[in-house]
């Protein structure tokens, strides 16, 4: 069976070019010595990374007041005309399925809400960034997207399950893994986006990320998302989704994006194709899963894993419309 390594970051002052620099998460003690090149290059990626379209920044600080309205949600996003136009095709694609066509801006947000606008912002803008970042040396990244499209997929239909914010959980799911990215940015020629053909070399390479470089992508990642100013249960699911009991806040997140990630490889992989084998792969660590689930509001059955599997069979063809939009 396969066997989940967890590992714990620690907060570490750094010093560069005798400079002290806060960077706290982004490197293991036991690595110090040979990753301080590394821990420069990759802050350095991260601090040289142009923040996201003012278009993001208006709709998250909008979203944001509880006496916003839907035209004050309709005036931040107008002046952007190519995020209005991903907005009207995603919500008049076949994964929404309504009766009629959606012409304006504003009945979009009227039928999608805010949540599910400012999430679909969120994810557009970030897919539309790193490719321009990297496009040229990047490898997988075709497989590096389906995989995250997938975990979206999946992370928002135990969403749903438990009655929680879908779309949160859909774009906490696609961009979970962006810390890879930022790390292939910085190490071109020495971080290639490997496909990845099984569960046992998913963990074997975030292992390898720990040997090489010092650090992991959960802690790349989490940095970027404060980069960015993105809501923190964002921020915590990109962060700890490897080690979602270590969040301090949010801890939900993380959880259901730990299992959605596992899941998701399954699918991905073709390696697990009946709901019985996905319940023996989580047999490895499901009980301390199960009481972490559990200490944070939310039960976790080995049944329901089969259950939300044989869902995202049915579902995630049907959805691919969604990342052919949002990357386009």
């Amino acid at each position: 069976m396969y066997c989940y390594t967890r590992y714990r970051d620690a907060s570490l002052y750094l010093n560069f070019s005798q400079k002290q620099v806060d960077f706290p998460g982004l490197i293991q003690p036991q690595y110090l010595t040979m990753s301080q090149r590394e821990i420069q290059a990759i802050q350095d990626q991260i601090t040289s990374l142009p923040k996201l379209p003012a278009t993001v920044n208006r709709v998250l600080a909008t979203t944001a007041g509880s006496k916003s309205r839907t035209n004050d949600l309709v005036q931040a996003i107008q002046p952007d005309q190519a995020m209005c136009s991903t907005i009207l095709d995603i919500v008049n694609s076949t994964a929404y399925k309504l009766p009629k066509k959606v012409q304006t801006i504003k009945r979009a947000v009227e039928v999608l809400g805010f949540d599910e606008i400012k999430n679909l912002i969120i994810g557009k803008a970030i897919l539309a960034f790193f490719p321009k970042h990297g496009k040229d040396y990047i490898q997988g990244i075709g497989v590096f997207w389906e995989h995250a499209f997938t975990c979206g997929i999946m992370a928002k239909i135990i969403g749903e399950h438990y009655l929680l914010s879908p779309s949160e959980l859909f774009i906490s799911g696609l961009i979970h893994d962006i810390g890879k990215l930022v790390m292939l940015s910085a190490f071109p020629n020495r971080y290639p986006l490997l496909e990845v053909n099984s569960l046992a070399s998913h963990f074997q390479a975030t292992g390898a990320e720990l040997e090489q470089f010092g650090t992991k992508h959960d802690a790349v990642g989490l940095q970027l998302a404060k980069h960015w100013s993105l809501p923190e249960q964002l921020a915590s699911a990109i962060g700890y989704h490897h080690t979602p009991d270590a969040a301090p806040h949010f801890k939900q997140q993380p959880m259901i994006v730990q299992v959605a990630d596992i899941l998701s490889l399954m699918y991905c992989c073709s390696e697990i194709t009946e709901a019985r084998d996905v319940q023996n792969i989580f047999e490895d660590f499901l009980a301390g899963t199960r009481e972490l689930w559990e200490r944070n509001g939310l039960t976790l059955q080995p049944d329901t894993l089969g259950l939300w599997f044989e869902i995202l069979q049915d579902k995630r063809e049907k959805d691919q419309e969604i990342l052919t939009l949002l990357s386009a």
